[in-house]
């Protein structure tokens, strides 16, 4: 690659981490106004819009609570940090005890439903990822060639941890992929309301593997081990996490 290429490609590069660094969650316009309101009244209005609080679960200071609504068939989930409600999504149904998400990324999962067929294995994975990101940092530093402090804006390339859920489904000898929040880059192709099948999928007694493309760049790699309950993504972003499926016959591995 040329040093002009280079440049290039560095600088796409760094112009994707600010578009993602100011881009916001997808939340239900409907929600909207209630990110930002405190969990109290925040609970109340989500009854008088129909929804219903089915369970919740705690990730570090963080809080993640599902509602469901029967009419609009809809499962969201409820962030809450510092005792407000800092994000709302829609997540699949199944993290409502619901039927499964009714629009599957492949025909495959078309066909299982069509016949009635549930997955074999569902999976619902909480934990803590790192993402690149940027920073900018202001200030004075010194010119020897000026003899004096000359201010200076940069910016420098980091990383910036966040909470997230992801869902696993295996069916046959197929696999597909739910992720929530950050995990979710702002450039992404080839899923279907946040579902990515799972290429080259490997299922054991004792460990899942595969990858997803979330785009023509981050195909990052999923490994689930069966006895710990341990998840780690490894793409641009990386993530790692504990699943539970609810219930399990094997008293030697978590699923």
């Amino acid at each position: 690659m040329s040093a002009s290429n280079g440049v290039l490609v560095s600088a796409v590069f760094s112009a994707l981490l600010l578009i993602a660094n100011g881009a916001s969650a997808q939340t239900p316009p409907a929600l909207a106004d209630l990110v930002g309101a405190r969990g109290s009244s925040g609970e109340t209005q989500m009854e008088a819009r129909g929804y219903q609080f089915i369970k919740a679960n705690a990730v570090r200071g963080e809080k993640w609570a599902f509602w469901w609504n029967s009419q609009q068939r809809e499962c969201v989930q409820v962030a809450t940090a510092d005792g407000r409600y800092s994000a709302i999504q829609v997540v699949p149904a199944a993290n409502c005890g619901q039927a499964g998400d009714p629009r599957p990324v492949a025909q495959g999962w078309q066909d299982d439903e069509r016949r009635g067929d549930a997955p074999t294995l569902t999976l619902i994975c909480y934990g803590e990822g790192k993402k690149p990101s940027t920073e900018t940092h202001s200030g004075f530093r010194w010119n020897p060639r000026r003899d004096r402090y000359e201010s200076i804006s940069e910016v420098t390339n980091s990383t910036e941890d966040f909470d997230a859920e992801v869902q696993v489904e295996i069916s046959g000898q197929r696999g597909r992929i739910h992720l929530s929040g950050k995990l979710v880059a702002v450039l992404h192709s080839g899923d279907s309301n946040n579902w990515w099948n799972l290429d080259d999928l490997q299922v054991s007694s004792d460990r899942i593997t595969g990858r997803y493309a979330l785009n023509f760049l981050n195909k990052p790699k999923v490994d689930i081990d069966r006895r710990s309950g341990r998840i780690h993504i490894d793409g641009m972003e990386h993530f790692r996490g504990e699943c539970n499926e609810g219930n399990w016959a094997d008293s030697h591995r978590r699923f």
